[in-house]
């Protein structure tokens, strides 16, 4: 490969093929995991909000985070009015049960039902993120690093740029 450039300077033909390669490896990642998500979403007769919340929550729950409906409202833009029809669908399907906060005798916190593991375990983003996992296991750690560092440093000049 050729020797690093400096920043908006013209890249070499084998780095041009390189990138586009990525673009293209990174498109068809993006369809896949939409359309596992589309499966899913309609396979469990969901809808987008649903889905959105069901990942909001797994998300947070991982991380080990209380929940209540109106940190779904806030996250997701949502009306408490849409924000209580998504819960009160996600808790009839066995998604997700409402509590009363130990601490706030007003508040209501959210806890994962039997339902939300197998949505978990089949998520797309679950799903991507085994697969990152499995390939990571095959390369050196500094390997994964510099992935990581150009993953974040495209991810930051796409963000720049949009802003």
């Amino acid at each position: 490969m050729d020797n690093p450039k400096k920043q908006g300077s013209t890249p070499s033909k084998e780095q041009l093929r390189h990138v586009d390669g990525m673009v293209s490896n990174l498109r068809e990642m993006r369809q896949l995991t939409n359309k596992a998500y589309r499966d899913q979403r309609d396979a469990r007769n969901l809808n987008d909000k649903d889905m959105a919340t069901l990942g909001y929550l797994s998300q947070e729950w991982n991380d080990g985070k209380a929940v209540s409906p109106k940190d779904i409202a806030t996250h997701l833009g949502l009306s408490s009015a849409t924000t209580t029809a998504v819960l009160d669908r996600l808790e009839a399907d066995g998604y997700v049960t409402r509590r009363p906060s130990s601490t706030d005798r007003r508040a209501v916190l959210l806890e994962p039902a039997s339902s939300m593991r197998e949505w978990s375990e089949q998520n797309p983003a679950a799903l991507l993120r085994a697969s990152f996992l499995d390939i990571a296991t095959n390369l050196q750690c500094a390997d994964v690093m510099i992935i990581e560092n150009y993953f974040a440093s495209v991810l930051n000049d796409i963000r720049r740029r949009l802003t």
